[in-house]
């Protein structure tokens, strides 16, 4: 058995010495993924795209098993049962909550969204949906397939919500630059983990306050995760690399938001315990 105690960040990143048992174990596992269980469409998915994309999330998202054959089938809900994507799916519909609690006490002022690495946004979709809202809606990401595939659920939707689609990092700054107007409210989930640096984060909350100015902003923070060395070491990220993610307290990333300039923390844990959901306000608006 291997042991349950959870690695840092810092070993994560460094590769298991070749003798180690949970390097052949890793490597094993990674191994029967990559051949028997891309049979299950949504491992498939995360080998094709990675598993810290968009076309991922939509996946686990929908929560409908699909593969090749019947056992591919099977191990797709056996997939789809990880408590990883369970977290996924409890955090949409936090998410969803918090958009609908936010855009209520807009009282029907007019409201721009901005999603910076949307995905397929549909948490943000089924807001809308459940509110009525007319709030105009800027969906961002760097994965133009996942934001085609959020065009069209969109259509297939008929949202009459004003929408624009663009290509764009959440993290560059003149990238930003190009966000016309300042959105109301700003969502960001899914994204930190992806970030390795701390210092990164720390600089991209300023600058959403001096570039963007929301009144508002949205995202998560994956602050446990006890598969999180399985992923590390035996899945792969959208650049075919390692699939290694940053686990943070919530409170050191709330922390950088109001050295930023944003108050009043909002947290919701997910059910499994992986994500804090966060919604800070602006001080100044």
């Amino acid at each position: 058995m291997l042991t349950s105690k959870m690695p840092t960040f810092e070993e994560l990143l460094k590769p298991l010495p070749i003798y180690s048992p949970k390097r052949w174990y890793y490597e094993g596992a990674s191994l029967l993924l990559r051949s028997i269980g891309t049979l299950s469409r949504g491992i498939k998915t995360g080998y094709t795209h990675g598993f810290d994309s968009g076309m991922i999330m939509n996946y686990v998202y929908e929560d409908t098993p699909q593969g090749t054959f019947y056992i591919g089938k099977a191990l797709d809900r056996v997939f789809l049962n990880q408590i990883t994507c369970k977290a996924f799916r409890s955090i949409k519909e936090i998410q969803k909550n918090m958009i609908k609690d936010y855009l209520a006490q807009r009282n029907g002022v007019p409201t721009f969204i901005a999603d910076l690495a949307s995905g397929k946004a549909d948490y943000l979709y089924d807001a809308l949906l459940e509110t009525n809202s007319q709030a105009k809606i800027l969906l961002r990401d760097i994965d133009e397939e996942a934001l085609k595939e959020s065009e069209a659920i969109a259509q297939k939707l008929n949202l009459p919500n004003e929408l624009r689609f663009e290509l764009g990092s959440a993290i560059d700054t003149e990238s930003l630059r190009k966000i016309d107007p300042e959105p109301d409210l700003v969502i960001e989930v899914g994204l930190y983990g992806i970030i390795h640096d701390d210092e990164q984060i720390r600089r991209h909350f300023l600058d959403l306050k001096e570039i963007l100015n929301p009144e508002a902003i949205l995202f998560n923070v994956q602050t446990y995760n006890p598969q999180i060395e399985l992923i590390a070491r035996s899945l792969v990220n959208r650049d075919g690399e390692r699939c290694v993610w940053h686990l943070r307290p919530v409170e050191l990333v709330i922390g950088w938001a109001e050295e930023a300039g944003f108050v009043e923390p909002q947290i919701v844990m997910d059910d499994c315990g992986v994500y804090a959901v966060v919604m800070m306000k602006n001080q100044e608006r």
